[in-house]
Formats: structure tokens, sequence, C-alpha cells
């Protein structure tokens, strides 16, 4: 039976024995008609209902159908989609919405069914397609300045591009514009907060919004210029255009102004620096702190201060030459980038990389005092090789012509670099250089005599000439375009109140200087192993700290060589903390290859510079040990010579090269030394005291016979050690602590005197000694005496009544006197006594 209408009731006729029911009876009666009806199937649509979309979004949903014959077709057959969606045959509903809302539509699916088909089924779907959320980013402006131009671009996520954009509340700063392309710029008129509403607005006109506080500042002061209207202090903001300069405030000062600026104390700051032309600045004390470029066109007066400069990238530029007082360099580099150059008068501390760009940088000196330099590091602070650094030769104790003994502080490792003998010129002064000095046998009548000599004491055992054994060292370069060796030292004959320029790199790191001694047997081999060195640094060495490891075969001692006339001087010798060990800043020194070795070296140590500014004076620790300093002097004579003895365990009665210092003789014929075991000293260690005497005899050379003295200049630390000065030749014994000052005559001087003087030590003792001994004790001062005389006896001496006896020089009783017992001193009346020797 082939149905034709669904739903419509058709009559069939079924014969007898055909058909059979569901309980397999079978129809035997007769034929039978029967009515059918066929039922059409039910398609079903799915899914039930149809996710959300975002307008703006691509959207995609595959619809299916069952229930009937397959393939189905999909159409819309009630209501409408959203725009941008459509709805394929095959099911898929998809696009891009481009509005947002609820939209209410039928889908009706039809199947494949023949005849009398096809069949169909329908769903209802409500789709709801919301709009996006727009984001308007950045989430805050940043600040602006007023005049200032200002510029951001706002973004915008979550909706489709393009965006457009507007102001919907409130208002923009006066001179700022938005572009609908989102751009905020223009330069703002007006200073305080603002706020307003940004609004994006995208391609399907969906909008998003942000509210911003932007704030903009007072403009900030980058200048500020020095009008001088109320006084001369720097400090003062109304000395100012803008205020007082500050690390980011630029400072000008221009000419013609009330009052010119000046700084004596606290900490000026100012960005860049300008001084106009004709203007002044005046500094006596405190610190300018420069930290970007330093441009001088005045007048930069300064007597006292720091100028710090380098704390940014700095530079110096300007016509005018800058003489600072004390300069600093900090943090980063800086540049000399004029010819006009810089001085210091002071102190220079280069922290950093001071680059001088073959621009002129002078370290000043004159009667008031040496400007030094400090590196801190051997690692940092070069400044080029056009350093100049000047060391004024000073009157005090020779005002003419006279050997100084003179070192280059600049760098001399290459042709290129370090002081040749020809930069010691002067207006005054002329180098003189002749190496015929070198090989004659009477060096003094060379001519043109030089007036530079190096020392090389090698010559010693090869030279022969006319001169002592010492002078013979000394020869004259090859040629004055020959350069100073760095930590070696010259003798260079000039006058006083000249001033020497080195010139070069500064020099700086460690530097050692290998040294050698004449072997044993050679030709005035005990006058050999000396060496004459020189501070190599443009500041002070504190000799005092060189660790015997950085002396290694020499003697602990150096010598200081006086001019005191054209050719004659005198050595101070210095060792242990005896002496002043601060090398002044160009100073040459004589050291010593020790007795027995033939090579030694002198390494001086960056570390050992002395980093404060120090003229003239130097503090040294106070002296703790025993120590008496005699010094000896020509009536009416101002030059001295002086001796020192002092006592510290590890020292002997003899000689050793950590504790004494033998006596290099002074050309101006006046010498006081002591001698032990044969040697003669200028400093002489001995062991501690004990409970014996000590006798240390004294050498004394003159320049010519007439009165001289000797003092006492020190008496340090000998508790109550009686200290007497013995004269063997008229028998007065001076206690020097009740009579510093002992006077005596030479009638015929002798290059030394020696057997004459003696230094007695006589600590207390046991009353068990010889008379002789107690004699020795006995102390008579002043000597010469005048109206009376005092007498100290010794404990031994004073427990019961002695005379006192006074005889004349052929050994006359003059007079006599009992001393009462229990008294140690007793004053002798002289008022008539005859002038003479008793």
């Amino acid at each position: 039976v082939t149905p034709t209408t669904a739903g419509t009731a058709t009559t069939v006729n079924v014969p007898a024995n055909v058909a059979q029911d569901q309980a397999n009876n079978s129809n035997t009666a007769a034929p039978a008609a029967y009515s059918l009806t066929f039922q059409a199937p039910t398609i079903v649509v799915a899914p039930a209902s149809l996710p959300g979309g975002t307008q703006g979004v691509a959207y995609s949903q595959t619809l299916t159908a069952s229930g009937g014959t397959a393939p189905y077709t999909f159409a819309i057959t009630a209501g409408a989609l959203p725009s941008g969606l459509t709805l394929a045959s095959s099911g898929t509903l998809s696009g891009t919405p481009t509005q947002s809302g609820s939209f209410t539509f039928t889908v009706t699916a039809t199947d494949n069914s023949a005849a009398p088909g096809p069949y169909s089924g329908s769903r209802s779907y409500t789709l709801t397609i919301s709009s996006p959320t727009i984001i308007v980013t950045p989430a805050t402006l940043p600040n602006g300045t007023q005049g200032v131009a200002y510029s951001l671009t706002f973004t915008t996520s979550g909706g489709t591009a393009p965006y457009s954009y507007a102001i919907t509340a409130g208002a923009l700063p006066a001179g700022l514009t938005l572009a609908s392309n989102g751009t905020l710029s223009g330069t703002p008129t007006a200073n305080g907060s603002f706020t307003f509403t940004v609004m994006a607005t995208d391609a399907f006109n969906s909008t998003g919004s942000r509210t911003y506080t932007l704030t903009i500042a007072t403009p900030a002061v980058t200048a500020t210029t020095w009008t001088g209207t109320i006084s001369s202090d720097w400090f003062t903001a109304g000395n100012w255009t803008a205020g007082v300069p500050t690390s980011t405030v630029d400072a000008t000062i221009p000419r013609g102004t009330v009052f010119s600026p000046a700084i004596s104390a606290g900490t000026a700051t100012t960005r860049s620096f300008t001084l106009n032309n004709g203007a002044t600045l005046t500094m006596s004390g405190g610190t300018l702190d420069a930290q970007g470029t330093w441009t001088n066109n005045g007048t930069f007066a300064a007597t006292s201060g720091t100028v710090q400069l380098g704390v940014q990238t700095g530079s110096i530029v300007g016509s005018s030459t800058t003489t600072f007082w004390n300069l600093t360099t900090a943090g980063n580099a800086v540049d000399l980038n004029t010819s006009a150059g810089l001085a210091v008068r002071r102190l220079l501390t280069n922290n950093t990389s001071l680059r001088t760009n073959g621009n002129p940088l002078t370290l000043l000196s004159d009667a008031s005092g040496t400007a030094m330099a400090v590196n801190p590091s051997s690692s940092i602070g070069t400044v080029g090789t056009s350093a100049q650094v000047q060391r004024y030769i000073g009157p005090a104790q020779n005002p003419g012509p006279g050997y100084r003994h003179l070192a280059s502080p600049t760098i001399s490792q290459s042709n290129a670099q370090g002081t040749q003998f020809s930069d010691l010129a002067t207006s005054n002064f002329t180098p003189l250089i002749n190496p015929a000095y070198n090989t004659s046998a009477t060096p003094g009548a060379t001519q043109p005599f030089p007036n530079i000599f190096g020392y090389d004491q090698s010559r010693l055992a090869t030279v022969s000439n006319n001169l002592s054994a010492f002078d013979k060292g000394f020869y004259s370069p090859a040629s004055t375009s020959d350069r100073m060796g760095s930590g070696l030292g010259y003798t260079v004959n000039i006058a006083a109140n000249q001033t020497v320029t080195f010139r070069g790199g500064l020099a700086y790191g460690d530097l050692t200087r290998s040294l050698s001694r004449n072997a044993a047997g050679t030709a005035n081999e005990s006058n050999a192993g000396w060496q004459l060195l020189g501070n190599p640094y443009p500041s002070p060495y504190d000799y005092g700290q060189q660790a015997a490891s950085d002396r290694p075969n020499l003697d602990a001692a150096i010598y200081v060589y006086q001019s005191t006339s054209q050719y004659a001087g005198q050595y101070r010798a210095i060792i242990n903390g005896i002496g002043d060990a601060v090398l002044p800043l160009g100073q040459a020194f004589f050291a010593r290859v020790s007795e027995g070795q033939t090579s030694g070296s002198m390494t001086f140590r960056n570390a050992n510079r002395v980093t404060t500014y120090q003229n003239p004076n130097y503090q040294r620790p106070a002296e703790n040990r025993p120590l008496v300093q005699l010094t000896l002097q020509g009536a009416g004579q101002v030059l001295t010579d002086a001796a020192t003895v002092y006592f510290e365990q590890g020292a002997t009665v003899g000689v050793e090269p950590a504790y004494d210092a033998v006596k290099l003789p002074n050309p101006t014929g006046l010498n006081l030394l002591t001698s032990a075991a044969g040697q003669q000293l200028a400093i002489d260690g001995q062991a501690p005291l004990g409970s014996t005497q000590r006798v240390v005899p004294l050498i004394v050379g003159v320049p010519a016979a007439g009165a001289y003295s000797l003092t006492a200049a020190q008496l340090l630390n000998l508790g109550a050690v009686p200290v007497y000065l013995r004269d063997l030749l008229s028998g007065a014994v001076v206690d020097l602590h009740q009579q510093p000052t002992y006077q005596f005559t030479v009638s015929n001087a002798a290059a030394l005197v020696q057997g004459r003087f003696e230094l007695v030590f006589s600590p207390q003792q046991a009353l068990a000694v010889v008379p002789a001994a107690l004699a020795q004790q006995v102390g008579l001062y002043p000597n010469p005496a005048k109206t009376q005389v005092t007498l100290e006896l010794p404990l031994g001496l004073s427990r019961q009544a002695v005379t006192a006896t006074l005889v004349d020089a052929v050994g006359r009783v003059v007079r006599q006197q009992v001393l009462p017992a229990g008294l140690a001193l007793h004053q002798l009346p002289l008022q008539d006594v005859a002038t003479g020797v008793y």
C-alpha cells in the first residue's frame, strides 16, 4: 500500500488466510476490508537554545535536525537574524554581528523524504547579542608641566577598530586638545588639576569611557640669574631672578650688578655655572658644587674653599683661566675644554677622570704655599700629559743661589712625557749642562760650569779627579733635552724666590727603583752606596710610612739637603721617627745601600702619599722615647746643626742601619755628631738606659775659629735621669736640665774636633761607687758664670758636708766654701772673682 497523504485513512481488502495478527491468528474467514492511517515523521531542530554573542565578535553555531530523512535543509521562516549573521542551508549560523540586542526568529528544517514527504520541523529562537566592553587606556595620565609640550595617545581594547575619541565630560587644560584618533597633545598654558572623561566609540558605535585627572605642574625653574640687589650673599634668594640655584638649576653671574656674589661658608649647589665677561665671583670658604658645565669668562677670585665638579659629566670652558683654591672631581669624567686652562692653589683631589685634552692644568706654587694633587687609585685619575707642576724655592735658609735637591712629580716613562732639564728654566735661571765635567781631572774648573747634577755612586770606583770620594758621584747629564727620571733626584744650583716648573702627566701608582753599591775592595768603597732619590708624586710623601720591605738592603735613614749658601748647606737626617719624614712635592733626598750589600731597591707606594693639604706644618705623633737633641751654632749666626741621641729597645751602642743615621757631612763645615763603634752618626740609637752611667762621645766640626754654643734643643722622657754635657778641655760639667746652653770657643779650627765633648747620662746609683764616679756626677752651671754659680751634688756626696774649692787655670786656690750636708744645690758667689778660667 502506498500512502498518498499522511493522516488520511485508506481501506485495504485482505484475502482469507493471508494475514496474521500479532498473536499468530490467521484470517481464515472470508476476505475482509481494513482501514489504514499513515502518520508524518516529527522533525526536531536542535539545539533547544542558542548561546549569546557579542557585537563585533565573530559568531558561529551549527543547527541540526532529527526525526526525518537526511539530509536536512535549514531556513529562517519567521523573524530576522541580527545584522551580520546568516544561516546557511546546511544549518550553520555564522558571521559577525554588527548590532546588539535580542533577536527572535524561527528556524525550519526540511528533510529529504519521498512522497508524500518531504517533512519539516521548526524551532523558535531568541538570540542575544551583547555590546562589547570598551576599555580605554592608560588607566592614569602622567603629569605635565605648564609651558612644556605634552603628548599622549589613548588606546582602546574590547571593541572593533577603528575607534574615535571625544571628551564627554569635564574639560582639558587650556592648550591641550584631543584628536579623534586619540592623541592628546599641546602645550598647557595653565597649571592645576583637571578632570575630564574620554569616550571611545568603535566601528559599530559601541562605546567605553574613562574619567581622568590630569595635573599640570607649575613650570620648573631651570635657570636663575644673579641680580645682587640685596647683598653679596650667594644664599639670599632675593639676589637671584628665580631663587638660589640648585642641582637642577643653572646659575649665571652677569656683569654690572650692584653686589657681586660671594661664598664664605656652607655648600652652594648649581647645575651649570656661567661667569660672564666682566663679572666676579669671590670665594673665601665653603664649597661650590657645580654639577654641569663650568663656564668662566670673568673673574673667579678664590682665597679658600673648594669647587666640586663631575657629580654629572662636566666640562670646563670659557675664555678665562680658572684658578681654584681646592678642586675636587667626583663621580663622572670632567673634561678641560678650553685653552685658557685651569690652575689649583692648594689641593686637587681627582676621584675620577680629569681629561685635559691637551689644555694646560697647573699646580701653583709661591711663597704662600705649593699645590698638590691626590689620585686615590692608580687605575683612575689620569689627567693627560699637559700638566704643569710648580715648585717655589723659598729663601728661609738661603736667600741667594744654592744647590736645591729636586725631583720631578710628573710621569717620565717615555720620550713623550716627563720633565726635561730645559723645563726648569725661569726668567732668572738658565739650565747649564756640560758632560765634560764627568771626565775632567779637575771638575771644578770645567767651563761652562754645570748647574744641574745627578748622582751615580758607581763613579766612585772608576773616576779619578781631585774631588772628595763622596763628591765623585756627581755627574752632569748629557743634554738639557734629557728627562728627569721618576723617583730620582737632581741637585740644581738656582737662586731662591724662583719657581721651577715640571711638565708631563701627574704621576701616580707604585714605583720601584733598583739600586746598587760598589763591591767591597773597590776604590772609595767606604763612601759607596749613596743614592740621590726623590719624591715621585705631585703631593708630599710620608717616608715615615715606608715599610722595611719596601727598602730591602737599604739603611733606614734618609737625608734631606738644605742649602745655606751658593755652594754650602747641611743634611737633615731622618730615621725611625726622628726628624720630619714628610717629603714635600719636588723634594729629593739621599738614601744608602747598606754596608755589605751590592744591590737594593726603593719602592714608593701610592698609599704613602699625603692626602690632605700640608703646608708647611705636619703633625707627627708625640715622642715617647728618652731623647736628647743637641744643636751646634756659631755666635751671632743663624745656621745650626743637630745631633740626636735616643734610647729604644733593640738598639745597641753599636751601629745598626735600622736605628742609626750615619753623618753625611755638611758642606758648610758646621757639623755635630756622635761617635759609635768608629762610625760618625747624626742620629744615634742606643739601648735603653740602665743603672750604669752612659757616656756618648761627641764630635764637633766648625768652619772657623771663634765662639760657639751647644744647646739642648730637646730633653724628652728622661724622668729623673741627669744629663750632663762635659767639656774635657775646660773641665766644665753642665747639667742640661738646669742650663740647656753651653758656650765655648775654638781657637784652632780643625775639620773635626774629637775627644773634647761628651754627653753623660747618670741614672741613680747605689751608694757603693768610687769617689771618681761621684765626682763626674757633680753639676756646675751656668758656664760661663758671672756673679754666682750653682753647684749640684749627687746623692752620694750631699749626705755629708763637703768642701768646694775654686782653683784658677794654674791650680791656685782662689776660694773655698763648706757645703752643708743634706743639700744637693748650692750657690757659690763670684762677685770678687777676677775674669778668667777656673
